[in-house]
């Protein structure tokens, strides 16, 4: 169960506060997925309103117009983690993997068609519990006779389309909260800037500014790729750090909020990887992290070239590297740190499919050679290739290279960025583009690669990792 108070976009409070960045629409015609929001981010520890979460939405860049975009909202609240949004609109409802979540006890929002009308009248509801066949929920539209506490079946108020489960639901947002409840936060620091500004870079999404140089450090927030941040260490100091597993640097963000950040995914310079002379040091500072719940940085060289074929990861948080793809005491091999890479054991489109998927297991070999099976929803692309060979011989004597899908559901993309933001539209499994970038084809089937296609109607840019030849 899904534990938190019932809140409506139509409330008199802030049903006509503009949604958004446009001035178009109101919270109370269309803020049922920011209303939604506001339930979740309450059920794991905030205390906000649809009308706080709009205007933190709007600065951090969260709306193109009216349009809501939750993979800005772990940018916001360092507690809320953001899946997926998970179509399935022509195909049944996982729902399976629902049950599941919502027995854990993780939010869980789900989009339904609420008119009777031809076509998808799209509105969103957030989960509270498994009722029998049906889900009780907390329905951010209020209707005559609704109150908080009062119970509301999904399939009895939405049910256009057979009243079963598996069909009124057309879309998925997988949540996820790293603690039942936000913790309290420690006294802000204020150390003054040094006269000579040593700037670094994010390296990575969703970088962690923390309280302490330790990953058990409260956080503070999470970060966008290429923030800059000032250092409040000498620039020597500093310098040295860069790129380094373990090490921690005290930055200041755009905003003049101050923590630590790890080193080893931070930069010199805007747009490039983080890079260190070393792989493994000692924190310099922070409490000792105790071995059940936060190990120390792997003390490994750095990871070897990733074998041809092969795909390499690195975990989204602390995981647990384990004998089966089971959750229990006695399958627990040891604790994987998010700076240590592991090595997909398993062939590349199966452990492509499954990279982010709730439910779904990895066999890995990890930087001490271990082996055994991480959970893939908690692991993201690092690099190495599954490139098809002599992918260049094969282009046509017209020099066009047409590619195809392999999966179900890929984005094309305005730009090489996963966002909510940057979609053009989602693309069945074999749909055909062709590469419109010289030399494009040596990108064809290579993790953490975009490549720039086309099709009849649209150009942009698609996952190299998901499109052969």
């Amino acid at each position: 169960m899904f534990v938190t108070n019932n809140l409506y976009q139509n409330d008199d409070q802030w049903k006509n506060t503009p949604l958004g960045t446009t001035g178009e629409s109101t919270i109370g015609q269309w803020g049922c997925l920011l209303t939604s929001v506001t339930m979740m981010l309450n059920g794991i520890g905030y205390n906000e309103t649809p009308v706080t979460v709009n205007d933190k939405m709007k600065k951090a860049g969260g709306f193109q117009g009216s349009l809501f975009i939750p993979s800005v909202l772990p940018y916001v609240w360092g507690n809320c983690v953001y899946r997926d949004m998970q179509d399935c609109e022509s195909t049944p409802a996982p729902i399976a993997y629902i049950d599941s979540a919502v027995a854990a006890g993780k939010p869980v929002i789900l989009q339904v068609d609420w008119s009777k009308q031809q076509g998808l009248q799209t509105h969103y509801v957030l989960v509270k519990e498994k009722k029998g066949n049906d889900y009780s929920i907390y329905d951010p539209y209020k209707y005559g006779g609704d109150e908080p506490g009062k119970e509301v079946l999904l399939t009895t108020r939405y049910k256009f389309n057979g009243a079963k489960l598996a069909t009124e639901i057309s879309a998925v947002l997988w949540f996820e909260n790293y603690n039942v409840a936000a913790p309290e936060p420690p006294k802000k620091t204020n150390v003054p800037v040094p006269s000579e500004k040593f700037m670094v870079y994010a390296a990575e999404d969703d970088l962690a500014l923390r309280s302490e140089p330790s990953i058990s450090g409260y956080l503070w927030k999470r970060m966008m790729m290429n923030t800059q941040l000032i250092c409040l260490e000498p620039k020597a100091q500093a310098a040295a750090k860069l790129g380094v597993q373990g090490q921690w640097i005290q930055v200041q963000d755009p905003d003049g909020d101050q923590g630590y950040a790890a080193a080893w995914y931070l930069s010199d310079k805007k747009g490039q990887p983080a890079t260190g002379s070393a792989s493994s040091v000692t924190p310099t500072a922070g409490p000792a992290p105790t071995p059940s719940t936060a190990p120390q940085p792997p003390h490994t060289p750095s990871p070897a070239p990733v074998p041809a074929g092969a795909l390499a990861l690195y975990p989204t948080t602390q995981i647990t590297l384990r004998t089966q793809p089971v959750v229990a005491a006695n399958t627990i091999i040891r604790y994987v740190d998010p700076s240590e890479q592991l090595i997909s054991l398993e062939p590349a489109n199966q452990a492509i499919a499954k990279v982010g998927v709730q439910d779904k297991w990895i066999k890995v070999r990890d930087a001490n050679k271990k082996e055994g099976y991480v959970a893939a929803w908690y692991v993201k692309y690092a690099g190495g290739s599954t490139a098809q060979a002599n992918s260049s011989d094969a282009a046509p004597s017209n020099g066009e290279v047409k590619v195809r899908t392999t999966a179900e559901a890929v984005t094309l993309r305005s730009q090489p960025v996963v966002n909510d933001a940057t979609v053009i539209k989602r693309v069945p499994i074999n749909y055909e583009f062709t590469i419109a970038e010289s030399g494009g084809e040596s990108k064809i089937g290579a993790n953490n690669q975009w490549l720039k296609v086309k099709d009849a109607t649209s150009e942009g840019y698609i996952a190299a990792w998901f499109v052969s030849l």
